[in-house]
């Protein structure tokens, strides 16, 4: 099984400011969601759900201690952008297949978008139960292109998926210095259009998580939403800081020095940008 476990050696960082999480209260913030015709509407009734799979104990394979520390920060950020966020802990490849099912079955006409967040060990193009059974994530990807979900058909669908992807380490290499609209209108788009799948790291490689303060991804993660989102910055840019704060990130092992590089894929017609929330909370 040693190709689909995850690294979960304690990973030794220097501190920096931005590996500190943020503790800045951003009350006060006003609501902006006046949409520019360029970016995917944001001003229905309902942002969306957030769907939380947080898998920490698996049959036949290592624990995840620290994906708690994920979860709970993705809960405080998504609940903080107006999403209705739900949680599924421990949950077997059988289980979130059907809670994908569930949520390809909701109503999502008076919803702005839909995000899936999957913390769990993985292999190559999938991820594993709690029962150490695999799910396809074009499986899971599936239940929501618009020939599946009509109410989510031409609205954007996120993933955030923290598993590793197989058993390879990367290592670092040198480089030199170098100086919302309401008019409604006909159209045909492709079924897998407006989907964004943001991956922990490239195919085949592993991914890292400190057993308590969380993985590489996801910190970075729910750190630049904070950030970036009240600055106005779309997802793509945002996960552009993400794959180049998480790429200069180090883990020391037996004198070696590897390293972890995010992939997002994306199909996205349009910029996304989160509106600005209005309610001040502490994350």
């Amino acid at each position: 099984m040693e190709s689909i476990r995850e690294h979960i050696e304690e990973v030794q960082e220097l501190p920096s400011e931005k590996d500190v999480e943020s503790e800045n209260d951003i009350s006060g913030l006003s609501l902006q969601d006046q949409t520019r015709p360029e970016e995917y509407p944001m001003n229905r009734k309902h942002r969306g759900y957030c769907v939380i799979i947080n898998n920490d104990k698996f049959e036949k394979i290592d624990p995840r201690p620290g994906t708690e520390k994920d979860a709970d920060c993705l809960n405080r950020v998504f609940t903080w952008l107006g999403f209705d966020v739900e949680i599924y802990n421990e949950q077997t490849a059988e289980q979130i297949l059907a809670i994908m099912n569930d949520f390809q079955m909701k109503d999502h006409t008076d919803r702005d978008c839909f995000v899936c967040c999957i913390l769990t060990h993985g292999q190559s193009q999938a991820i594993l139960g709690t029962d150490s059974k695999v799910v396809n994530i074009q499986d899971i990807l599936s239940n929501f292109f618009s020939k599946s979900c009509k109410t989510l058909a031409g609205k954007p669908k996120l993933f955030f998926i923290q598993a590793c992807q197989g058993k390879n380490s990367q290592t670092s290499h040198s480089i030199e210095e170098d100086a919302v609209s309401t008019t409604k209108t006909t159209e045909t788009i492709p079924n897998e259009a407006d989907v964004l799948i943001g991956m922990s790291t490239v195919n085949g490689f592993s991914s890292y998580r400190h057993v308590e303060m969380g993985t590489w991804y996801i910190q970075a993660l729910c750190s630049n939403l904070i950030k970036m989102v009240p600055k106005g910055e779309d997802i793509l840019s945002i996960l552009t800081k993400v794959n180049k704060e998480v790429s200069e990130k180090e883990h020391l092992k037996s004198g070696t020095v590897l390293k972890q590089m995010p992939q997002p894929a994306y199909t996205l017609r349009m910029k996304l940008v989160f509106p600005i929330p209005s309610s001040g909370i502490k994350l």
